[in-house]
């Protein structure tokens, strides 16, 4: 297994410059948005965690000189698909620490960037409409049992 993360403190670290938006943006990449979404819900309930990391991503975007519109910035649909699937994988994974609940998902085929495409045609996850409001999947339900399979 490719280690990511050295220690628990290397994701804290991570988390902590988005919270208060010294990251670079060069280093928002697709690992550190999971990253950072499994360190909410290990902290926060599923819909708290998910209001963070919604207003925290539409926050940032902004403090790096992004925009939120229909063609870029902030996806909802992503957004809560992604939580939705870290949420069931954490919550199988419950035993893991930090480090390696995150090392352990970018080095799963639950973590691959792609993943999205599975359980949506690109035509509808890539929409304006998906970007601004919740879309459910057109190709695969996103149910617990459906994701580990994904695994």
């Amino acid at each position: 297994m490719n280690q990511l993360y050295q220690s628990d403190q290397e994701v804290e670290a991570l988390v902590q410059s988005f919270l208060q938006r010294t990251l670079d943006k060069s280093l928002w990449t697709h690992a550190a948005h999971l990253s950072t979404a499994i360190w909410h819900l290990k902290q926060y309930d599923i819909h708290e965690a998910t209001c963070r990391m919604k207003s925290g991503i539409i926050s940032y975007n902004l403090s790096v000189g992004g925009e939120n519109t229909g063609t870029g910035g902030y996806h909802e649909t992503m957004t809560l698909f992604w939580m939705d699937i870290l949420h069931i994988f954490v919550n199988d994974n419950a035993g893991l620490s930090l480090k390696d609940t995150c090392n352990k998902l970018l080095n799963s085929s639950l973590g691959n960037k792609n993943l999205p495409f599975s359980f949506y045609t690109k035509e509808i996850i890539l929409s304006p409409q998906a970007r601004a409001r919740a879309v459910a999947p057109d190709l695969l339900e996103l149910t617990p049992a459906v994701v580990l399979q994904q695994q």
